[in-house]
Parts: C-alpha cells; sequence; structure tokens
C-alpha cells in the first residue's frame, strides 16, 4: 500500500510539474574578480494557481578571466508569481537556496598580497547560501518561451560575496503550455 502511495504521488509530481531547460549568459562580479560566462539550468515548477508556481532548479556556471577560473551550481527554490493574473506574461520570481562551486582565484590579504597556507597559495571560496530575485516575460504558445533577467547573491563566509547577474532564456520540455 505505501509502495502504491509513493507511484500515486510521483505520478502526480510528474504530470502538474513543468520542466523547462535554461541557456544564460551571465557576469560574475566579487572583489578584484569580474568575468562572463555561460550556465545551463535545468527548471522544475509546480503551478499553485493559474498564476503563481513553486519553482526549483539546479544549474552549472563556468566563468575564465586570463588565468583564473569559477564554476558554479546552484540549487534554488523559488516563488514565480504573474502579474496580469494569467500563466504568460510578466513575473517577479524571488529565489533562495545553496551555490556550490570552486575557484581558482587567489585569495588576497587587505594589501592585496596572496595569502599561503602549508599548500601553497589558498583559493577564495564561492559556495554559500544564495539570494535573489528574477523577472522576464513568458511568451504564450505551443512550447512557451521565457525571456528574463536575475540578480543572485552568493553569501560566502570569510570570503567575499558573490553577485551574479544574467540574462536567460528558455523553453519547456514537457511542453504542456507553462512556461519556466
Amino acid at each position: 500500500m505505501l509502495q502504491l502511495r509513493k507511484l500515486l504521488l510521483l505520478l502526480f509530481i510528474f504530470i502538474t510539474t513543468q520542466l523547462n531547460a535554461q541557456i544564460e549568459v551571465a557576469r560574475l562580479t566579487t572583489k578584484n574578480y569580474s568575468a562572463i560566462g555561460l550556465g545551463a539550468y535545468l527548471n522544475f515548477s509546480i503551478p499553485v494557481t493559474e498564476s503563481a508556481a513553486i519553482t526549483a532548479g539546479a544549474g552549472f556556471y563556468n566563468f575564465k578571466k586570463e588565468d583564473e577560473r569559477v564554476a558554479l551550481a546552484p540549487l534554488l527554490l523559488g516563488y514565480r508569481q504573474m502579474l496580469n493574473g494569467s500563466s504568460t506574461g510578466l513575473y517577479l520570481e524571488p529565489v533562495g537556496g545553496y551555490t556550490l562551486g570552486g575557484s581558482d582565484i587567489t585569495k588576497r590579504d587587505e594589501n592585496g598580497n596572496p595569502i599561503y597556507d602549508e599548500d601553497g597559495e589558498v583559493n577564495q571560496k564561492v559556495k554559500g547560501i544564495t539570494a535573489g530575485v528574477g523577472s522576464g516575460y513568458i511568451f504564450s504558445g505551443s512550447v512557451p518561451i521565457n525571456i528574463g533577467l536575475q540578480y543572485r547573491r552568493v553569501f560566502v563566509g570569510n570570503d567575499p560575496s558573490l553577485n551574479l547577474f544574467s540574462f536567460r532564456i528558455s523553453y519547456s520540455l514537457s511542453g504542456r503550455g507553462r512556461g519556466e
């Protein structure tokens, strides 16, 4: 009986969930580092009403400037509210979660000198709690297209926080008429 309940719950989530693929161009800024990179993102949305949905997403971004690289993998939850009361048009979407990542950006002291430990130069951390807000427009159609802008801040303990600005284009993989 428990297995049947789990199967029905998974079926309900699959039927009511919208899956979207996104491609993003993003700009990452932090103290003494700024770069433009590319990202890919999968976003799931579960409609709450005709004009609102709970969203969950996971993605990957890669940034490179000269010899310094940053890779980020955000895991985010959000709430998308359409501003015109329908499932298409202009929307706002606050998000929060956690970003995993790594960098080879050399950590520096207040005088700009590299910081060393017993293993050599110390790299700046880039993972932490993440908060942000996005806005965009979902065009109607059999496969809705979403164009949007998003700002996220990754709060990194003991290192400078990251600011991430992105422009995204997404499309529905499940094709059920609601955009990301």
